[in-house]
């Protein structure tokens, strides 16, 4: 069903880049519901079959009317794909504009806000079908990475193709400096607590969701040579040893969860909040 709820409305983005054969990227913004408005950067990845014409957005992000006309251009809206905990305002939109089904990850629900201490009852819109690790989603050759010890769970789809390009939720981050989807408030924050960076952990996810040190080092288990993150710009080449820094940094972390406080798969809050 469609949600009750008003969508939220189209922000500023730029144009739809391409970035391999059929995938796609394209950054803009959000404004987060705190005091005074700071407004972030997010990203959307869309990917294309090249048989059918048949796009699949992944942490979807809602166009103006011009980037539709852009995105239309592509092929056809069939999917979209919920991998953060955190993100999913615009999904609603897409199966309202083009009937798209909705894949979300098993256990998470949609809940407004920013607290990681939603509950399902909450929830404000229904996915049409869940995922976990042993899913098969529509796209071809990929393979899902699933978090499951945050209390926000997460995951990433990883193409095996082009050496393997990880698409992930919010725990990888690739913002070497505040853009121009970046109000002021915002870019002091992220200088503020260590955003301002590539190929970076998501600070202030790693701190509400307290993962354990294994599910960081998992990440070092997937083999891929690109990211294209949900925060910044794709990081082509080598990303694996670029993020690494950055992954055994926060596995060492005083607060990171230990694997005795793990919550069961599909457990714990999930919050759409962009």
């Amino acid at each position: 069903m469609s949600s009750p709820n008003p969508t939220s409305p189209a922000l500023i983005h730029g144009e739809i880049a391409s970035v391999f054969d059929d995938i796609f990227f394209v950054r803009g913004a959000w404004v987060m519901p705190l005091p005074l408005r700071p407004r972030i950067s997010r990203s959307m990845t869309i990917l294309r079959d090249p048989a059918t014409g048949d796009l699949t957005l992944v942490n979807s992000m809602r166009l103006s009317e011009a980037g539709l006309a852009s995105l239309e251009a592509l092929g056809t809206v069939r999917h979209v794909i919920r991998l953060a905990s955190m993100h999913g305002a615009d999904d609603a939109f897409y199966r309202d504009r083009y009937g798209a089904k909705i894949w979300a990850l098993e256990g998470s629900f949609y809940s407004r806000g920013l607290t990681a201490d939603a509950s399902p009852e909450e929830n404000y819109f229904e996915a049409d079908a869940f995922f976990d690790s042993a899913s098969d989603l529509p796209i071809q050759n990929a393979s899902v990475h699933v978090m499951k010890s945050p209390r926000l769970i997460e995951a990433s789809v990883l193409l095996q193709r082009d050496g393997g390009i990880l698409l992930s939720g919010d725990y990888f981050h690739n913002t070497p400096r505040p853009d121009e989807f970046t109000n002021g408030i915002a870019s002091a924050g992220m200088r503020l607590f260590g955003l301002a960076r590539p190929c970076n952990i998501g600070v202030g996810w790693a701190m509400m969701t307290k993962p354990s040190r294994q599910d960081f080092l998992s990440l070092l288990d997937l083999e891929f040579e690109h990211v294209l993150p949900i925060h910044g710009v794709p990081a082509i080449g080598n990303a694996k040893e670029r993020y690494r820094p950055a992954i055994e940094k926060f596995a060492k972390k005083a607060w990171v969860a230990g694997e005795e406080s793990q919550s069961p798969a599909g457990a714990g809050p999930v919050v759409a909040r962009h």
